[in-house]
């Protein structure tokens, strides 16, 4: 981005002496075309992208919408509800010629009053922690999305890394094809090869061509798909992949920390919600009450009045509407805690499995680098220098050459299961755990 400033100067005339006044007048920030081109231009890191992603994601926008809703109910939950208005008429005549007059009867009664019902303090105190429960609930379910958004955001930039790198590995075979088509020509015309040979060397370059054709679609697949995260950033080149071979934190003690597991956050929060009900529900065994007052006018003859009531409930049936709703509730808090077993063995497997995963793709990649493809291209160099020289023949050269195409495709299919299994292990857990 390029600041420009402009200043004006003004010239200030009179029987004083002149002077020159500079006026900063204006600061107009401006991107310039070139800046803008640099910002589409510029490598996009995993961790640029995933801090990019985080930022305008729709649903951590709903999770954090959530999430203030439950925490502006908890003000709400201990309060007392609001007064009610109670306005009535008593003894109104619906016959005679007094009918629905309200005077001519001194027995009419209007009257006016208010109510308000006081429940306990420990139910108030119940319906805080409820809410509270649900606010620290909903605390933790945005955590867990925004773990998801990041490990989704990574995964894409890693699956189009992989793909990419793959088109580039088989690109770099073209010369290698083209030498054998050459070597093929050579022998034909020199009287020591054939026709069979010719095509055969023209159709290995041919399937090589679909094969980069192939990878060709899988990074534009890619593409797509990392567009659903960074829509403005799609088609932006992508920068040095994040060494993959180290997690930031102890892989053994993920085992060990799995409580702490992202997808296992919201239990604890929900169990407490659940408790809090089991405990709401046992306080309806003791009731509330409510006190009304009121004020009542009648005929000229008569006193005008006020009154007093006092109205309590009689939970005179809690074997058949108490206690089911605290088994009920009971339940529920058993469930949770099943629920929670549950999920904590499956992502027990799960990290275990991602685990031995990212530990094999670690040593295997190495191999491959270090071994494997430099001794394929070896392979390939030496069959196809044989064939050149009349010392081999060209199937071991074409030969040598699809397996070096095989071995590319695993190695970057090998290199996406290690950035996969990085991102599913480092984003399982919040970084302050």
């Amino acid at each position: 981005m390029s600041f420009q400033f402009f200043a004006f100067a003004r010239n200030v005339g009179s029987s004083r002496p002149r002077c020159l006044v500079f006026v900063l007048g204006l600061l107009i920030v401006v991107p310039s075309p070139a800046s803008t081109i640099a910002d589409e231009t510029t490598p996009l890191s995993l961790d640029a992208a995933v801090h990019m992603a985080e930022m305008h994601a729709p649903a951590l926008d709903a999770r954090q919408a959530a999430f203030e809703a439950a925490e502006h109910a908890i003000g709400p939950a201990g309060q007392l509800p609001d007064p009610q208005l109670v306005v009535g008429i008593d003894s109104l005549p619906v016959s005679t010629s007094d009918a629905f007059s309200l005077t001519r009867d001194s027995m009419t009664t209007r009257h006016v009053g208010i109510e308000q019902q006081f429940p306990r303090r420990e139910k108030r105190r119940l319906r805080t922690e409820r809410a509270e429960a649900g606010a620290a609930r909903e605390q933790a379910l945005l955590t867990n999305e925004r773990l998801s958004v990041r490990e989704a955001t990574a995964r894409a930039w890693i699956a189009r890394k992989t793909a990419e790198q793959r088109l580039i590995l088989l690109q770099t075979l073209r010369p290698r094809a083209e030498a054998q088509i050459a070597a093929a020509t050579a022998a034909l015309s020199a009287g020591r090869g054939s026709a069979a040979d010719a095509i055969a060397a023209k159709l290995a370059q041919v399937s090589l061509d679909d094969r980069i054709s192939q990878s060709e679609q899988a990074v534009e697949e890619a593409k797509a798909q990392f567009a659903r995260w960074l829509p403005d950033a799609a088609d932006r080149p992508l920068g040095d992949a994040t060494d993959w071979t180290l997690l930031g934190i102890d892989a053994d003690a993920l085992i060990t920390h799995i409580g702490q597991h992202r997808e296992l956050l919201a239990y604890d929060a929900s169990e407490q919600m659940a408790n809090a009900e089991v405990a709401l529900a046992r306080v309806e065994k003791h009731p509330d009450w409510s006190f009304e007052l009121g004020y009542a006018q009648r005929g000229p003859t008569y006193s005008n009045l006020i009154s007093m009531v006092v109205r309590v409930p009689l939970p005179l049936f809690a074997a058949s509407r108490q206690d089911p709703t605290i088994a009920s509730k009971e339940a529920a808090v058993a469930q949770i805690e099943a629920e929670r077993e549950d999920a904590r063995r499956m992502h027990t497997a799960e990290i275990r499995k991602t685990l031995a995963a990212w530990r094999s793709a670690i040593d295997r990649a190495h191999r491959y680098e270090h071994e494997i493809l430099p001794l394929a291209d070896d392979r390939a160099d030496a069959s196809l220098a044989a064939y050149r020289g009349g010392r081999g023949d060209l199937q071991a050269s074409l030969t040598a050459l699809d397996k070096a195409v095989e071995q590319r495709i695993a190695y970057t299919d090998l290199l996406d299961t290690l950035g996969q299994s990085w991102a599913a292990l480092h984003f399982a857990f919040p970084e302050e755990n």
